[in-house]
C-alpha cells in the first residue's frame, strides 16, 4: 500500500514519472522531498515557483488522505513506481504510472498476459472471432486485459468470465465509478477472478484525453496484444502502436477488403506491425507457448455443458446422449428447422462443445 507521501508526488504541479524516479533516486522517498526546506527545493527545481510552492505548501495532503480511506473501505491495492510489488512489466516501459491502483482478487503477474482490444461497433465476425481466441487463451493459461468497452472489449470480458479466465480492464477515470455505466455489474464480476485497473485517483471523469493515455497501461502489462476489429483511427491502433513501442508482441485479425472496421488490421498486418491470426494457433506459434493441462474440476463431463441455455442446452443433450449423431436425427429430435439447427451447431462448435465429423455428424468433445 502506497502512504500519504508517495500519493501526494503524484499530485505536484510539473512532476512526471522521469522526474519522480529521479526524485526517488537521489533523496531516497517521496517523504524526504516534502521534508525538504525551500533554499534545498530551489536548488532542486530552479525557478519552477508552482511546483516548489505544492511542495512546501502541501495542498494535496487532504484529497490523499481521502484516497487512502476510499482504498482501505474498498479494498484497493495501490503500487508506487519504486516498491518491489509495482507490476514487473509496466515498470519497464518508458512512461509508467507514478502509482497505480487495483481492485479485485487477480494476479497481474501471472506469466502470460494477453491484451485484446478492438472496435465498438463489434460485428458478429468480431464477436465469434474473440470468442475463439479467448477460448484457446483459456488453455494457454493466460489472463486477459481490455478497456471495459463496448464491442470488442466487453466481449472479452464476458468471454473471459463464462470460461473462468481472469480479466482485467484499465479505466480511464477513478475507481468510484464505472463507465459506460451499462458495465457496472461486468465490472463487478470481473473483481472476483481479475480486477479493475486505474492511475487515476477517484473524482477524475472519464475525459477522452484519458483513454488514449490508459492504453499504454494496457498495452505495457501484456507480452501480446490482438486486435480483433479496428477502423483506421481509434485506440485500438494505438495500443497496437504502443505495443509495437514497447516490444511487445501484436497480432491481427484480418478481414475482408472494404470492411471499415477490418482496415487497421489489415493496415497492421500490411505494414509488418502485426502478425496475422491466421488460425487459433497463431497465437502459441507466435509465443512459442505450450498448452497448459486444464484441472479436471473445470472439465469434467458433468460440468461440462451446464452453461448453456436455450436450444444450445437442448441441441447439447442431445448429442451428449447419444455420442455421435447426424444432423436430420438432431433436427428430429430438437424439432428445431434446419437454418436455426445450423446455426446452434456453429456456435457448439466453435465454443468447443462439439466436433463435426464428415457426414454431417456431431459429437461431444
Amino acid at each position: 500500500m502506497v502512504n500519504i507521501y508517495e500519493l501526494a508526488l503524484t499530485k505536484i504541479y510539473g512532476i512526471g514519472v522521469k522526474s519522480a524516479l529521479e526524485i526517488l533516486k537521489n533523496l531516497g522517498s517521496a517523504q524526504a522531498l516534502f521534508n525538504e526546506n525551500e533554499k534545498a527545493l530551489r536548488t532542486i527545481f530552479k525557478t519552477r515557483e508552482r511546483t516548489i510552492n505544492d511542495i512546501l505548501n502541501k495542498t494535496m495532503f487532504n484529497q490523499c488522505e481521502q484516497e487512502i480511506e476510499f482504498m482501505n473501505k474498498y479494498h484497493i491495492n495501490s503500487y508506487f513506481i519504486n516498491n518491489k510489488d509495482y507490476p514487473k512489466r509496466l515498470r519497464n516501459i518508458d512512461d509508467p504510472p507514478i502509482c497505480l491502483f487495483v481492485q479485485g482478487k487477480g494476479n497481474l503477474e501471472r506469466e502470460r498476459v494477453v491484451a485484446i482490444v478492438g472496435s465498438r461497433n463489434a460485428t458478429d465476425y468480431g464477436r465469434i472471432m474473440t470468442e475463439n481466441i479467448v477460448q484457446e487463451l483459456k488453455k494457454l493459461n493466460c489472463i486477459v486485459i481490455s478497456g471495459l468497452a463496448y464491442g470488442i472489449d466487453s466481449i472479452s470480458h464476458r468471454s473471459c468470465l463464462a470460461k473462468h479466465i481472469p480479466t482485467f480492464c484499465v479505466l480511464g477515470h477513478g475507481l468510484d465509478m464505472i463507465y459506460p455505466k451499462e458495465h457496472f455489474s461486468l465490472a463487478q464480476d470481473m473483481i472476483e477472478e481479475g480486477g479493475l485497473i486505474t492511475e487515476y485517483f477517484t473524482k477524475t471523469k472519464p475525459s477522452p484525453y484519458n483513454f488514449p493515455k490508459r492504453n499504454r497501461i494496457i498495452a505495457g502489462l501484456s507480452d501480446l496484444v490482438i486486435v480483433v476489429e479496428a477502423a483506421k483511427t481509434g485506440g485500438a491502433l494505438v495500443t497496437a502502436r504502443l505495443a509495437n513501442d514497447y516490444n511487445r508482441e501484436v497480432l491481427a485479425v484480418p478481414g475482408r477488403y472494404g470492411d471499415k472496421y477490418s482496415e487497421g488490421c489489415n493496415f497492421l498486418i500490411e505494414s509488418n506491425r502485426a502478425s496475422i491470426v491466421s488460425d487459433m494457433y497463431s497465437i502459441s506459434r507466435v509465443m512459442n507457448w505450450e498448452e497448459v493441462p486444464q484441472t479436471i474440476e473445470l472439465f469434467k463431463d458433468e460440468y461440462k455443458g451446464k452453461d448453456l441455455k436455450g436450444n444450445e442446452k437442448k441441441v447439447y443433450e442431445i448429442i451428449k446422449a447419444r455420442k455421435e449423431i447426424n444432423i436430420d436425427d438432431i433436427a428430429i429430435e430438437s424439432s428445431l428447422a434446419l437454418n436455426d439447427l445450423s446455426s446452434v451447431l456453429l456456435n457448439l462448435e466453435l465454443n468447443d462443445y462439439i466436433a463435426s465429423k464428415p457426414g454431417k455428424i456431431y459429437k461431444i468433445i
